[in-house]
């Protein structure tokens, strides 16, 4: 009678597989995971928030020119503007993001309109939009609206 000699895999090659397969799972997750974790946006070496508290500024908006007209009376360049409309019943509707250009400190700039739908009497909300930086590129970030102004078309 002939005797079959059954052979496993050896434990050494065994652990090495699991580690490869655990480290291959790992890395999955993390590529995976990293999608809904935003970069942090730095400005001048800090979290770009900071900087958020620190803008101060008038704005006013015409529509007869189409412009909307912001003085930069703080310390902290203005990279654009968002829009938002108050609505009657309090709810805010956001209209659009508009950037063009650097609004540094100290200085007045127009920022176009375009195609946005407003009318004379919207009470509207600007809030400051800021040019940030992550490890690769340059980011524009919206601040919180409590940094907005509150301005009604004309």
């Amino acid at each position: 009678m002939h005797i079959l000699k059954k052979r496993g895999m050896s434990p050494v090659i065994a652990t090495i597989l699991l580690v490869a397969l655990g480290l291959i799972l790992a890395v999955i997750i993390f590529l995976w995971a990293r999608t809904f974790i935003g970069e942090s946006v730095q400005k001048e070496g800090r979290n770009i928030e900071q900087s958020c508290e620190e803008v101060s500024f008038e704005a006013e908006i015409f529509l007869s020119n189409g412009k909307l007209s912001i003085e930069n009376i703080g310390t902290v360049p203005i990279y654009g503007a968002e829009l938002r409309k108050k609505q009657v019943i309090g709810e805010i509707k956001k209209v659009g993001i508009i950037t063009e250009g650097i609004i540094t400190a100290g200085k007045t700039g127009t920022i176009p309109l375009g195609d946005l739908e407003l009318e004379v009497g919207d009470n509207l909300i600007v809030i400051p939009v800021l040019l940030g930086e992550t490890e690769n590129y340059k980011k524009a970030f919206i601040c919180d609206k409590v940094y907005g102004v509150e301005v009604i078309v004309r």
